[in-house]
Parts: structure tokens; sequence; C-alpha cells
């Protein structure tokens, strides 16, 4: 019986880091949008883009298998933001992306866990009735097979 309650105290205690892991990711995650969005003043309009390949394909002499790139028009939030999400964000699973940003921006408690995202539009709006802006989330395929593009602009009013 106590190696019984060893193991299910084990697995609680690692249950619980592994929550506490992904709700310290997302806090993360959220910071960061937090930060790009509260940069854009009213009547600017700012944005990013994001782009994923998962497959296989020849370019030059080697053979990708995925590749990730983001563009932010030399705005230094939005270049923060994609360096970020350079290193925080899914190649082969691209609409986790968009369903983490859609979590960041949906009051509590945001999209389901059994909710997948392949494509769409989003509108919301971030900050106060008096000051923030509205955000459009584009998630969408791009030019080739594998290859999906997020794009998330934000008017500030």
């Amino acid at each position: 019986m106590k190696i019984f309650s060893n193991l299910t105290l084990a697995l609680l205690l690692a249950s619980s880091s592994i929550v506490a892991y992904a709700h310290e990711e997302a806090d993360e995650f959220c910071s960061e949008l937090e930060s790009f969005l509260t940069s854009v003043k009213p009547e600017e309009t700012r944005g990013l883009t994001l782009r994923t390949f998962w497959g296989a394909r020849v370019e030059g002499d080697n053979i990708v298998m995925g590749l990730k790139t983001c563009e932010h028009d030399d705005y230094e939030p939005g270049k923060k933001l994609c360096s970020y999400l350079m290193e925080h964000s899914s190649t082969e699973f691209a609409g986790y992306n968009a369903k983490r940003i859609l979590n960041c921006l949906a009051p509590a408690p945001g999209t389901g866990q059994n909710v997948d995202i392949h494509s769409g539009s989003f509108s919301t709006t971030f900050g106060s009735p008096d000051r923030g802006a509205l955000v459009d989330l584009d998630f969408l395929p791009d030019k080739e097979a594998g290859e999906m593009v997020l794009r998330l602009q934000a008017d500030g009013y």
C-alpha cells in the first residue's frame, strides 16, 4: 500500500508541475502579446506575420523539414514579439499559435483544450473602452502545401 501512495503522490506532483509550467508559459506569452498590443498608439496600425511550413522540401542542397519566419515591419515591439514567437511557437501545429493568441485575448476561460484551429479570421478588442486596440487575427493556408500564415493586426484607439 505504501508503494501505491508514493506512486500517487509522485503522479500528483508531476501533474501539478506540468500544469504550472503550461500556466507559466501562457502567462509569459500573454505578457509578450500584451506588450506589443499596448505599444500601439491611437490612430496607429501595427502588425506582424508569422509564417510556418511543416513538411519536407528541398532548399538548395538541403532537405528542410520545417521553417518559421516572422515579419514585423521594423517596429521594435513587433521585433520583440517576433523574436519570442520564433523561439516559442509551434511549426508543426501552426493552429496552436492562433489558439494561444485567442486564449490571451478571450475572457476566461478562453478556447477549450479540445478546440483545434485549422484556419479562420477573428476580431476582438484589447484594452479598455477608452484606450486599446481593435485586433484582427487571420490564420490561413499560405502559398504551398504545408505552409500557414498567421497575421496579427492591431488598430489603436
